[in-house]
């Protein structure tokens, strides 16, 4: 038995024994492969074939849950996986001819991708017939390289995966579409006055000369905080409405209007007085309003409830932060604050005792 594929060559050294071609898979192809091992992943380091990084079942879980939630409305964005077929399989008329039984498919880059396929089709399998068919016949793009030797292979996991340069976090989410969280913080970038052309959109951190108020992954972290549990797009316009209010009314209370907009000199010297420009203070921030919304806390009462901030000294210097575990003293005898749960839920802790949000929970 043979297995048949089509391909189309392409040509990756000027040398003619460098035989690569691209091709395409079922979904349903990548289990049977898998369940045949046919499709093999060189991923145990004891082994003397050894050339591929440890399975994560955390990441195949996540792609998993990715396939699931969005093969049905066609947007599945999954870049080419590449195998190493050994032996060279033949090549006729735009296909090639694999020996089925003696033939080894070995998985050089995209093992998370297959496993999550799989794991997805195990899970619907037992639950809808006629949707595990459907997912069974979407395609994945394959790169096929014809018998790397071991050296080789190795050599493409190497560069497969270090040439890869991962985006940013705030520019992964300014691209994002799909994560509720994400649309709220986007839609507070355009209505929240301090908010609007006032949020880092690209990088992941600000820099001495970045004036910006914080980055758009901050503010991200800050809303899944403020709705936790939040997994459906059922009341959404509601939640951004609630949302905005929240922040426009923290943003009320505090008389000098500390996130205006700001020239880079200004910010600068902001950050080094006060910390409510701190990343940790405004998750800590998106955290608080979390047991404001869980208390039914309304809109209209949020600046009510928000007022007795203003009897905080933001001042970092201000040895009661220090006290809390907030700030630390660094190493020029400063204090600093770091960037960490931790930190975070400190200063969340803080936030709850003055505005009384014990009372409120009882």
């Amino acid at each position: 038995m043979e297995l048949v594929i089509n391909a189309v060559p392409v040509h990756r050294s000027l040398e003619d024994k460098q035989l690569t071609y691209v091709s395409s898979l079922l979904f349903g192809d990548i289990v049977r492969l898998i369940d045949d091992s046919r499709l093999y992943v060189p991923n145990q380091p004891d082994l003397p074939d050894f050339a591929q990084r440890k399975l994560n079942k955390v990441r195949v879980k996540q792609i998993s849950c990715y396939v699931l939630e969005n093969y049905q409305i066609g947007k599945i964005f999954f870049p080419p996986i590449c195998i190493n077929i050994q032996p060279k399989p033949r090549y006729e008329d735009g296909k090639l001819f694999l020996p089925y039984d003696s033939v080894t498919l070995r998985l050089t880059d995209g093992q998370h991708r297959c496993f999550g396929i799989y794991q997805a089709l195990e899970d619907i399998k037992q639950k809808n017939s006629i949707k595990f068919k459907q997912l069974s016949q979407i395609e994945i793009g394959v790169l096929l390289y014809a018998g790397l030797s071991l050296e080789e292979e190795r050599q493409a996991f190497r560069d497969q995966n270090l040439l890869v340069q991962r985006p940013s976090v705030s520019l992964s989410h300014y691209f994002d579409k799909r994560s509720l969280a994400v649309l709220i913080a986007k839609d507070l970038l355009e209505t929240v006055p301090q908010f609007i052309d006032n949020i880092e959109l690209i990088e992941t951190g600000l820099g001495n000369h970045n004036p910006k108020l914080m980055t758009l992954s901050t503010l991200v972290t800050a809303t899944k905080s403020m709705f936790s549990t939040f997994k459906s797009p059922e009341n959404l316009g509601d939640k951004k409405n609630w949302a905005r209010s929240f922040w426009v009314s923290l943003a009320n209370i505090f008389s000098d209007n500390p996130w205006r907009i700001m020239t880079r000199e200004e910010r600068s010297q902001q950050r080094q007085e006060s910390l409510l420009v701190s990343a940790v203070i405004l998750q800590a921030f998106g955290m608080f309003a979390h047991d404001l919304y869980r208390e039914d806390v309304p809109a209209e009462q949020l600046e009510k409830w928000l007022k007795n901030l203003q009897k905080l000294d933001w001042r970092r210097n201000n040895k009661f932060w220090l006290e809390r575990g907030v700030t630390q003293i660094g190493a020029t005898e400063e204090p600093i604050i770091s960037n960490t749960k931790t930190t975070v839920k400190a200063c969340h802790k803080v936030l709850r005792e003055y505005v009384g949000i014990m009372e409120l929970m009882i």
